[in-house]
């Protein structure tokens, strides 16, 4: 696998050549964290794709929902073969979520991602 590397904005980063993409490990491990990012009806071209984080940030989400959203989201990414932990902590003072994933990978490796949500950033 191999994909257009990202800065810490989230924005494709240009020029370097080569080192401008990762691969393998790092290249899953980055659309891991673009997953939990993405959000439902942003992208025109499905509608479907991504989660529906601007009703799991209502009062009162439902939590089994989220997790089960996630988990398919996380599971489609080429090159995640299985989630071994999905740990959620909800601030629903802030609407802050910490997504805490444990995941195998198609290389062999045991990768950790720990991605934050905060509603804000989408309003």
């Amino acid at each position: 696998m191999k994909t257009r590397r990202l800065d810490n904005n989230h924005d494709w980063t240009f020029g370097g050549s080569l080192s401008g993409y990762l691969k393998d490990a790092e290249a899953t491990k980055q659309c891991v964290k673009t997953r939990i990012l993405s959000f439902r009806n942003n992208w025109s071209l499905d509608l479907d794709h991504g989660i529906d984080w601007f009703a799991y940030f209502e009062k009162n989400p439902n939590r089994r929902a989220m997790e089960r959203d996630l988990k398919n989201n996380i599971s489609s990414v080429v090159g995640v073969l299985s989630i071994n932990e999905l740990r959620l902590l909800l601030d629903t003072v802030t609407r802050k979520l910490t997504v805490f994933v444990r995941y195998t990978d198609a290389y062999g490796n045991n990768e950790t991602v720990e991605q934050i949500v905060r509603y804000r950033d989408w309003e």
